[in-house]
């Protein structure tokens, strides 16, 4: 199967999971085989999932579940983000079954339910972040309390298929095609027949990764590109509308900021940031101070 497009997690030495506070642009529509916790610290994202898209805010806490594409986009710039990956197999030397659930502190959690969920997180930023003397094993417990109140508080269901669906590998084999040819006029019919897919199959593969077209794609694309050479070089902005793909500049710009929410000059003259031409993700930089700052007033309430 060709998983290009899967997103490997690298989980920590000594530890079952995955942790890091972010502020992000966008991230194209990815998967994994993780639980992806995300809990928004400041400003404000737009998460997508098979069937939901849903605006978060300061405090709020939206969960992705293994082998499911998913995809967030900024709302505001600005934004601080803490998130949490871990695998299936943390609880597997109690339930062997796998568990699809339903974690959205914007619909009908109880305070004292999203208060768990928000300390337990937040102690784990910050015991990652300061490590004190048997920090490891405080980190742990956060985890599993985090766990065992998914399984306590929140709906979910048993999946009984452990394998992955077949229709990711569909969706890898898109993203990699129109990842190659982002620069050329990519058109619908000619993918189509390349992939062998139908334009039914292509428009369902799209729907539930939270993309409206194909072409949704293609300019999540040609802008990551245009985003590294505004970065990494002095190329006049005419040439990199034409190596992005774009066929004219008014284009190019007003995807460009709806994408960002920055002109293209203005992103070039921002600070410089870590954020890499191609991948799932697209972070910038932050002040780690402010994040941790807003980690510890949570987790004192």
């Amino acid at each position: 199967m060709n998983q290009h497009e899967l997103e490997y997690i690298e989980r920590m030495a000594q530890m079952p999971l995955s942790c890091r506070i972010i502020s992000l642009e966008n991230s194209s529509p990815h998967w994994h085989y993780e639980y992806e916790a995300f809990f928004v610290l400041r400003g404000a994202v737009t998460v997508h999932d098979e069937s939901t898209t849903e605006r978060l805010g300061a405090g709020d806490i939206f969960l992705f579940n293994p082998v499911e594409i998913h995809s967030i986009n900024q709302s505001e710039q600005g934004n601080l983000c803490l998130v949490l990956q871990f695998s299936p197999d943390a609880y597997d030397d109690v339930y062997k079954a796998n568990f699809r659930f339903e974690l959205n502190t914007r619909k009908g959690l109880p305070d004292n339910a999203v208060n768990i969920f928000r300390q337990n997180l937040a102690g784990i930023g910050l015991l990652l972040h300061e490590k004190p003397n048997g920090y490891q094993f405080y980190v742990k417990s956060h985890l599993y309390g985090f766990i065992g109140s998914m399984f306590r508080y929140l709906r979910y269901q048993v999946e009984h298929a452990a394998e992955q669906p077949d229709s990711l590998e569909d969706f890898d084999r898109v993203k990699k095609y129109i990842k190659q040819r982002f620069a050329e006029e990519i058109n619908q019919a000619q993918l189509c027949r390349d992939l062998a897919v139908s334009r039914a199959t292509l428009y369902r593969l799209l729907k539930r990764a939270g993309a409206s077209s194909y072409k949704v794609l293609v300019n999540y694309y040609r802008i990551e590109h245009a985003k590294g050479m505004l970065r990494n070089s002095q190329t006049p902005i005419p040439v990199i509308v034409s190596e992005s793909g774009f066929e004219s500049e008014s284009s190019f710009y007003r995807i460009f900021r709806r994408l960002t929410g920055v002109t293209p000059s203005q992103y070039r003259n921002a600070p410089q940031s870590n954020i890499a031409p191609f991948g799932v993700q697209g972070y910038v930089g932050f002040a780690e101070s402010e994040a941790i700052a807003i980690l510890r007033d949570i987790y004192a309430r």
